[in-house]
């Protein structure tokens, strides 16, 4: 996950991603130098494919500016949005990194972006050898599954308006970063079914 690298991070994009680490489970700052060292901060040009189905997955990132979009490629071409990846989260694809096998999803940069990334084997390594990271990685995968569940949630008991309710809800700048037709694809609706929720919400 990585292109055009700005190289080592400045000091308000160590900040920044210190406190998001910290927001998910307490670090020491020798364990937070343990990973940081390893970070590198890399500027991407709207349009930029970060992971491709079939290639294997080897970086995790942070994104500092912009958004990401993953998605699956079905066989007649079509695109299903998975989620969606907003300054001040996380990216890159847990299931694929963790199996090691060819990814099946698709990370793109909907808009220029600006990341910081780090590679899997090195957080690997610090999650059995740390007991700091073991917790950070136990509370990741449960912040992630409670996600998953929710998700779940969403696209089976509720209706097409109240997922785009919880879209916007869950990233309030949504609509100022990606497509009507991504997000579209991401509730499960035409991007013309999604004009009339826009305009029934307004």
């Amino acid at each position: 996950m990585a292109a055009d690298p700005i190289g080592a991070l400045d000091a308000q994009a160590l900040s920044t991603m210190k406190a998001a680490l910290q927001q998910v489970s307490p670090l020491a700052d020798a364990d937070l130098q343990a990973l940081m060292v390893h970070a590198r901060q890399t500027q991407v040009p709207k349009g930029t494919v970060l992971l491709r189905a079939g290639e294997h997955a080897q970086t995790s990132g942070f994104v500092l500016q912009g958004g990401l979009r993953e998605y699956y490629v079905l066989e007649d071409g079509t695109e299903r949005t998975k989620g969606f990846n907003m300054a001040g989260g996380f990216a890159g694809s847990l299931s694929d990194l963790i199996s090691g096998a060819a990814s099946r999803v698709w990370i793109v940069a909907e808009a220029p972006s600006i990341l910081i990334h780090t590679p899997w084997a090195i957080y690997a390594q610090l999650t059995e050898s740390s007991p700091a990271w073991s917790r950070f990685a136990r509370k990741m995968a449960e912040s992630l599954y409670m996600a998953k569940v929710e998700r779940e949630y969403e696209l089976l008991a509720l209706d097409a308006a109240q997922r785009y309710q919880c879209a916007l809800a869950r990233w309030p700048t949504l609509e100022a970063v990606f497509s009507q037709r991504d997000i579209a694809s991401y509730i499960g609706v035409t991007p013309v079914h999604l004009s009339r929720l826009r305009s029934a919400k307004a």
